[in-house]
């Protein structure tokens, strides 16, 4: 069989001689666990990465849509006439000697 034949001296000819030295050794492992096996890994940091990207996307959204909503809360408390266009438009109120029609686009 062929394992038979390998000894400990014929092993170091079959190994290369880059892959002898533990240090070599012990670094390449230590890179394969920090790039792909931790729970800190590379990959995970560069997905969290990307994550964090996308969060601070969707807090400047809101932040323009708050101040959006900020300002139209403004105009419909400080005016009667924007607070009655409102209540019209969103809420189809009417007077009351009034008809509303309502045109939809189907």
């Amino acid at each position: 069989m062929y394992f038979d034949k390998i000894s400990l001296s014929n092993l170091s000819n079959i190994i290369p001689y880059s892959w002898n030295n533990k240090y070599k050794i012990t670094m390449i492992l230590f890179i394969i666990w920090v790039v792909f096996i931790d729970n800190n890994s590379f990959i995970t940091l560069y997905s969290r990465y990307k994550q964090i990207n996308e969060i601070n996307k969707q807090i400047s959204f809101y932040k323009v849509e708050l101040s959006k909503t900020e300002e139209e809360y403004k105009a419909l408390f400080n005016k009667k006439t924007y607070f009655e266009k409102f209540v019209r438009e969103r809420y189809f109120l009417k007077k009351e000697n009034e008809d509303l029609f309502i045109f939809s686009n189907e």
